[in-house]
């Protein structure tokens, strides 16, 4: 069994097509084809049903598929930790990043790109679900996002910081000037919304089935950038984190009345037992030290 093998077979695993995986892959689809019935012959085991163009795993195709990552992530690690022996002088990040923290991660990349020129950074935006299953398959290196209720606790975190939910509109929207806003006046306000997939989404769904609350939601959105450039029009409104619209001067962030405080926390996650990059871990000392600062 080899190291190649592992990796052909997880390309068809996540891409169920051998050609598309061979493309992926920079070799051609018969030597990925080859490689594979070889694992197959050597595991004893048939690892995908061929249907067409398209190739489906296997019950023992998808049992296998942990322990085949696992592998190529030891592998991988490795050799990160052999890289690092050196010195942090060259190589590549991969950090994944919610949308809502992307201010964050604005503050950050200057810095480290100066004191590391030659790290090339590889920078996801996505959804938290997205970007923790990209975490799962050890796409990712690390990711930012705030931390979705009752997930991830197969996941390594850090704290970042807690930021609080706010209902947030234009100053030249009618609310504009209420000093906090009832849950029933959320309610009859149309709202554009993060779409299903976001942490803060979760947040707000669940404060609504505790509540029963059923909020005017007029569009949903899975980009927070766009949401708050709608909201300049003066007629939208929305829920989000205070640190998402934190450098926005012309929104105004209004307290929801609440029994609870409601706060979404910020975290970094790591995959399980995964060597950290020494390049890692420069980065989020740095974001550490950039959220202290900056009083978040």
């Amino acid at each position: 069994m080899e190291l190649r093998q592992l990796k052909y077979f997880k390309a068809a695993c996540e891409l169920q097509n051998f050609s598309e995986a061979a493309r992926t892959l920079c070799i051609s689809q018969s030597t990925l084809s080859q490689q594979i019935k070889q694992l197959e012959e050597e595991l004893d085991v048939l690892l995908f049903e061929r249907i067409g163009k398209r190739v489906i795993p296997t019950e023992a195709g998808l049992t296998f598929l942990p322990y085949a990552n696992k592998t190529i992530q030891d592998a991988e690690s490795g050799k990160q930790l052999i890289r690092d022996l050196k010195g942090i002088k060259t190589g590549n990040l991969h950090i994944g990043v919610t949308y809502s923290m992307g201010t964050l991660i604005v503050s950050a990349l200057e810095q480290f790109t100066r004191a590391y020129p030659n790290i090339k950074l590889h920078i996801t935006l996505g959804t938290s679900e997205q970007l923790l299953k990209r975490l799962d398959n050890n796409d990712l290196d690390f990711l930012l996002s705030f931390k979705p209720e009752g997930t991830c606790e197969h996941l390594e975190t850090e704290p970042l910081f807690q930021s609080r939910l706010y209902f947030i509109v234009h100053r030249s929207h009618p609310l504009s000037a209420l000093s906090s806003v009832t849950l029933k006046r959320l309610s009859e306000t149309p709202l554009i919304l993060p779409a299903s997939g976001f942490a803060t989404r979760k947040k707000i769904d669940e404060l609504c089935r505790k509540y029963q609350l059923a909020l005017n939601v007029g569009i949903e959105m899975n980009d927070v950038h766009t949401i708050l450039h709608i909201l300049k029009g003066g007629y939208w409104s929305t829920i989000l984190t205070q640190a998402a619209a934190s450098k926005e001067t012309d929104l105004v962030q209004i307290p929801i009345l609440c029994p609870e405080t409601l706060t979404s926390r910020g975290y970094i996650f790591w995959p399980q037992g995964s060597y950290r990059k020494k390049a890692a871990t420069a980065f989020t000392d740095l974001l550490l030290d950039i959220v202290k600062k900056e009083g978040l």
